[in-house]
């Protein structure tokens, strides 16, 4: 019941109470109610695990994902639901209920994402006499960043007396993402105009200030150090065009651009760490085995 209430913190009562109300409907129990019922009141995720149950290759994909998550799905089916059951604390009955099968579904995507790389993580700034480039991952000091996988490359030039800003980022869904899929999107693309071109200090001012808050880029070249400094913009809470309301600042948010190996390490480890949970005890328990042998040896 745990992992049930981690996934669902944050949803409206509303939906909450939907997902308690039908999480234990078996597929046919579900697919039996009015289309009136489905439609307005039953959560997707049900409607779409009773719709997969019932179609004519169900059997074969839940089998596939009990597989994928070391039980033996095709060799013993019915055993392999049990033990399903059984490692979520639930009653080993051999039907899966709505909720097991979208969570089977969402466990076996998780475990399949792997660390993938889709850009350079490179970091470093070089500086001549009339132009400038930087590269690293932005972090944002003592927050957590929305996107901790990004990649940000900024090239100044001295003679336009501007510096273009480009942040991509990996984004990486959660247990409440539609699908369990990374996803490459851009962040930002703006033009700074540059205040200051001193030695080996750059410090630079969005060109188009019109946002809710703005962003001060001060890059010092001959001590590797490159922050952006976000400050409030507006007086009062910003709203954004997207109709997002965007509360003040309290105090100016710095961030660093470093080297961001670690930083994406550290995240694939995590879900590493998160998704072994979600393969079968005994063969956890046989991995754990193992890997205390090895250390012994």
């Amino acid at each position: 019941m745990l992992l049930f209430f981690i996934l669902f913190a944050g949803v409206g009562r509303a939906d909450e109470d939907a997902v308690t109300k039908y999480r234990d409907y078996l597929p046919a129990q579900l697919l039996a109610l009015s289309e009136d019922e489905r439609r307005s009141s039953v959560p997707i995720m049900f409607s779409g695990a009773a719709n997969l149950a019932a179609s004519p290759a169900g059997d074969l994909v839940m089998q596939a994902n009990l597989n994928s998550l070391m039980y033996d799905g095709f060799a013993d089916y019915d055993g392999a639901k049990r033990s399903f059951q059984a490692d979520l604390g639930e009653a080993p009955t051999g039907e899966l209920t709505v909720w097991q099968i979208h969570l089977l579904g969402y466990r076996a995507s998780r475990v399949n994402m792997t660390s993938v790389s889709f850009f350079p993580f490179d970091f470093g700034g070089t500086m001549t006499e009339n132009w400038a480039f930087v590269k690293g991952t932005v972090e944002i000091i003592d927050e957590k960043i929305a996107y901790p996988i990004n990649h940000v490359d900024i090239e100044c030039s001295r003679s336009e007396g501007t510096c273009t800003y480009r942040q991509i980022a990996l984004k990486l869904p959660d247990a409440n993402s539609w699908v369990q899929s990374y996803y490459v999107g851009e962040i930002a693309n703006e033009i700074y105009r540059i205040t200051q071109w001193e030695g080996q200090l750059i410090d630079a001012v969005p060109l188009n200030n019109s946002a809710c808050r703005t962003n001060q880029l001060s890059l010092n070249f001959e001590t590797q150090e490159f922050f952006e400094v976000a400050r409030n913009n507006t007086a009062e809470d910003c709203q954004t065009m997207l109709g997002v309301t965007l509360p003040r600042l309290e105090k100016p948010r710095v961030s660093r651009i470093v080297d961001g190996r670690e930083i994406i390490s550290a995240e694939f480890k995590a879900i590493s760490e998160e998704t072994f949970k979600f393969f079968s005890s005994s063969f956890r328990s046989r991995v754990e085995e193992f890997v205390s042998q090895e250390g012994e040896d």
